[in-house]
């Protein structure tokens, strides 16, 4: 059978070029302009972050007390994405910060904004203000910087562009790079905040956003073995004692409905939601 070879009109595939053209310009215009466009916006009672950063020890659970400082060093992360980081190692308490920084550049969809200090404890999820405390977390994460490969896109940048505090109104003006939204693109999931935090460790907290971000169900469960995990939330405890902590942690996810069920056999988990 003759094969017949398809071709493109030079006239199509013009007009294809420079609809494609236009639209590359359009995306770049929103972000001159520090337009924070996501794909999929969550809601206000959710949080959302990247699975890439999810599934890794970038925000890991780390024993309180002087941070590591690193430099350039890559970090556990999931398949085939890899991730390096310079800076102070960050922990879920830095987590729920970046994710309330992202959520008021969200809800003014620009990616510089300014929040007051009450507002944006509350968006944090802390209960007391501690105006310093405030303002030396926001300059960690100022100086943490990270580059990512994933199979579809690559970011290298700082989690925050930069935070100005007015110190008579305590009032904060803070900006994301807005090309940070490429990560969200290339899938991110969708925390409930009030659920994060009711966890009450950094364990549980680590795990719940591994466990959204990843499919199961009862007939087709998520399974890793207990030293990938340990490595990926970047605990430092000894195997014996993170089984243990792996164990509540589960427990506690399942009083939260997070899953519907686990088990751990040969020090393999296996969960389904």
């Amino acid at each position: 059978m003759r094969k017949v070879k398809f071709e493109i009109p030079v006239s199509v595939q013009e007009e294809l070029n420079a609809r494609d053209e236009k639209q590359e310009k359009e995306s770049e215009k929103l972000l001159d302009n520090g337009i924070f466009q996501l794909s999929f916006p969550w809601s206000n009672e959710k949080r959302g972050v990247p699975n890439s950063l999810l599934r890794s020890a970038l925000f890991g659970v780390v024993r309180r007390g002087r941070r590591e400082l690193l430099d350039g060093v890559e970090i556990a992360s999931w398949g085939s994405t890899t991730i390096k980081f310079t800076g102070k190692k960050l922990q879920q308490s830095d987590q729920d910060l970046w994710m309330a920084c992202v959520e008021a550049c969200k809800r003014s969809g620009k990616t510089e904004v300014e929040v007051g200090q009450r507002e944006f404890m509350r968006l944090i999820g802390r209960k007391n203000g501690n105006s310093k405390q405030l303002w030396d977390d926001l300059r960690r994460l100022v100086f943490a910087g990270i580059e990512v490969k994933s199979e579809r896109y690559s970011y290298a940048g700082t989690l925050i562009h930069n935070a100005v505090k007015d110190e008579e109104s305590g009032r904060i003006l803070l900006s994301i790079n807005p090309k940070m939204a490429a990560l969200f693109g290339a899938g991110a999931t969708h925390i409930e905040v009030e659920q994060r935090h009711s966890l009450s460790g950094d364990l549980s907290k680590w795990l719940q956003g591994y466990v959204l971000s990843h499919k199961s169900n009862p007939q087709s469960p998520h399974s890793i073995c207990l030293e990938k995990i340990q490595d990926l939330c970047g605990s430092t405890a000894t195997i014996r004692k993170f089984r243990q902590q792996l164990r509540a942690a589960m427990n506690e996810l399942k009083e939260q409905r997070i899953v519907l069920g686990w088990k751990l056999e040969n020090d393999v988990l296996k969960l389904w939601r």
